[in-house]
């Protein structure tokens, strides 16, 4: 019997490339034309960020619990778990993650406009969020069909990585410091751990996008904590449009 150490990661993995890439047409197949409804979703949430509206925070965290509540059950739970025991560890930990985000928006109804950001945590969190709705060009440059492409509010990816951006950008909720603390560890842990499992995940695969949620998650970990340590740019007090 070989030692444990000589193990590598693709030794755990239960299905080939060709069933994970047939994964996605499944569950594209299965929810159609939910696809379509999400992408239209994100581009109207990415708007209101961008021109800073107010109940912008609250739509965002809206559709985040939507497409965690999605993702968990119709990828995770009713096609991902078939071929991989762990996918029911993650179909619960997205529908808990889901409940986060929906009494996010609860808690946000009264939140102002989202706050002014510098230059660079805007750049990224909008960065990401266009970056997540034009997820499914990395597999069609992959050579593969539009069928077999990952899509935000469907798949885990590229919902995750704009989850980083609405992180970045939407309006923090108010309470004591304590308070705060739990509702930004509740959620960001995890998005983050979806990043390094969804990383891993891809290498083991050979995929050629491997490197680019570990890398968001890296980038808008460290923003965040900047960000927070530096304080939001006063800005003069506008209007309510």
């Amino acid at each position: 019997m070989s030692e444990w150490w000589t193990y590598r990661l693709s030794d755990f993995l239960m299905f080939s490339p060709r069933s994970y890439r047939r994964l996605f047409e499944l569950v594209n197949a299965d929810v159609w034309p939910a696809q379509l409804l999400a992408q239209a979703a994100g581009v109207v949430v990415l708007a209101a960020l961008w021109r800073r509206r107010r109940h912008a925070t609250v739509l965002a965290w809206a559709l985040l619990a939507l497409a965690w509540a999605l993702v968990g059950w119709a990828f995770h739970w009713r096609r991902f778990e078939p071929i991989n025991w762990a996918a029911a560890g993650f179909a619960l930990a997205f529908g808990v993650q889901a409940i986060v985000f929906a009494a996010a928006s609860l808690l946000a109804t009264r939140a102002a406009r989202p706050p002014a950001r510098d230059g660079a945590v805007q750049l990224a969190g909008f960065g990401l969020l266009l970056g997540a709705l034009l997820w499914p060009l990395i597999a069609v440059a992959a050579g593969r069909p539009w069928l077999q492409a990952p899509v935000f509010g469907v798949a885990p990816d590229p919902t995750v990585l704009a989850t980083l951006g609405v992180l970045l950008l939407a309006a923090p909720l108010g309470g004591s410091r304590r308070a705060r603390l739990l509702r930004a560890a509740a959620s960001w842990l995890l998005p983050l751990a979806w990043c390094a499992v969804g990383g891993a995940m891809a290498w083991t695969l050979a995929e050629p996008d491997a490197a680019l949620l570990p890398a968001a998650a890296a980038g808008a970990a460290w923003l965040h904590h900047r960000h927070r340590g530096t304080g939001a740019p006063k800005e003069r007090e506008l209007p309510a449009r």
